[in-house]
């Protein structure tokens, strides 16, 4: 009999692509705490707000997964520096909820963030010290330090820029460049905050494997190559044959004057090493240029 597996925020980017990448493989519930009439048709995505005990209780008491995969997060990283409370709830204690409301045996499977590091000298191991500069990142800092304190056996993920195929999904980096060289709009990318960008379907791979081999432990994830977001624009730009004259350089300082809304402190070298995941699950990272020409290929 397949294993049993509950994705949580399955309206996110990574939660669309997990239901899709591991449904023929195990029984999935996918679910999010509001789920669209179209989901509910479509994917037959049900409601489980995290924050919510009695919510939690009644699915995990129905479906009795075996693993649960929690991608629900408030993922807004100026909003959290606005509304701690609700990112505290939804970060931290809705991760503390499904520890203390499912059974001992489930497998639970965490996605942290890259922001758990300081960005001072990236690009940074799984057992480097952290140091988050934002709430955000102190959010999904705490919520690890609780998933690797309980007895329970349990994986965290941390990408960083994570980005897919789905154009209007929040935070999608990708989405955001694409939509507007599409449109033929001038944007302004900062220059001076570096990561390895992580393509959506890397995790949905890992994670696969991740399950089958039983691992356990902390892994990074991302692109085998470290780049400017300005980089990673013209990337996008040269693999859809978009203007690259429309992407103009800023750097954070200026971008935080232009934009009032951007408000939280940001890490600039950051980055994750990723030669654990290849050699722990046997998987290839490749690089930007690959996995955006896979991308698109998925968009024809």
């Amino acid at each position: 009999m397949a294993r049993k597996i509950l994705i949580t925020g399955a309206e996110g980017q990574l939660g669309k692509a997990l239901q899709i990448g591991l449904t023929d493989k195990f029984n999935i519930l996918s679910t999010t705490r509001q789920p669209t009439q179209l989901a509910k048709n479509q994917r037959n995505v049900q409601k489980l707000d995290i924050t919510d005990k009695e919510n939690i209780s009644n699915v995990l008491e129905s479906f009795k997964p075996d693993i649960i995969i929690n991608c629900a997060a408030y993922t807004n990283v100026d909003g959290s520096e606005i509304n701690k409370d609700l990112a505290h709830q939804v970060n931290v204690e809705g991760l503390r909820n499904l520890i203390q409301l499912s059974d001992i045996n489930t497998y639970l499977i965490q996605i942290s963030s890259d922001y758990v590091f300081d960005g001072d000298s990236g690009p940074y191991s799984e057992d480097e010290h952290t140091f988050p500069v934002n709430y955000y990142g102190k959010t999904k800092l705490e919520a690890e330090n609780i998933l690797r304190g309980t007895r329970r056996k349990w994986a965290i993920f941390r990408p960083n820029v994570l980005y897919s195929s789905d154009l209007f999904s929040k935070g999608n980096f990708f989405a955001w460049v694409y939509r507007s060289l599409l449109k033929k709009d001038s944007i302004s990318v900062v220059t001076d905050q570096i990561s390895n960008p992580t393509f959506n379907l890397q995790i949905v791979r890992a994670i696969f494997q991740c399950i089958i081999m039983d691992f356990e432990g902390i892994l990074h994830i991302g692109s085998d190559d470290y780049m400017s977001r300005y980089e990673f624009a013209l990337d996008i730009a040269k693999v859809f044959g978009f203007d690259s004259a429309l992407i103009t350089k800023i750097d954070t300082d200026s971008l935080t004057q232009k934009v009032k809304s951007y408000i939280a402190k940001r890490p600039l070298h950051s980055g994750l090493v990723v030669s654990k995941i290849e050699k722990e699950l046997n998987t290839s990272s490749h690089s930007t240029n690959y996995n955006l020409k896979l991308l698109k290929s998925s968009l024809n």
